[in-house]
């Protein structure tokens, strides 16, 4: 049986918005991330990715096909979103850049160089 917050994010997605979004592809940046100095350090800023994680979350629950795009977080990946781990702003500008003509809204909750 599944978890009872699994559950109660099935019973949102389905009663809980409108489904205004239902057909669109959405893009969601978040989270921070690290450019390398070195082998041993790097770079980062604060994010904490919590806005990103919201709006994707918000986002499919009102029946858009999310894709999250995310730097490293201690966030749990939000149910029904496509989630693509990166680490650097090179790596967030280019899977970004290459997923961008397929998407009908993208929303920049990180910084993209």
């Amino acid at each position: 049986m599944p978890e009872p917050e699994d559950l109660f994010e099935y019973i949102l997605k389905c009663i809980a918005c409108k489904k205004d979004l239902r057909g669109k592809k959405v893009l969601v940046t978040a989270g921070p991330t690290q450019e390398a100095i070195d082998p041993v350090r790097y770079i980062t800023n604060h994010s904490t990715g919590k806005m990103g994680y919201a709006l994707a979350t918000v986002a499919a629950r009102r029946g858009a096909k999310v894709t999250l795009v995310s730097g490293v977080t201690n966030l749990e990946v939000p149910l029904f979103v496509d989630y693509v781990p990166v680490e650097s702003a090179e790596d967030m500008f280019e899977t970004v850049t290459k997923a961008a003509p397929e998407q009908d809204i993208i929303i920049k909750s990180a910084a993209v160089a």
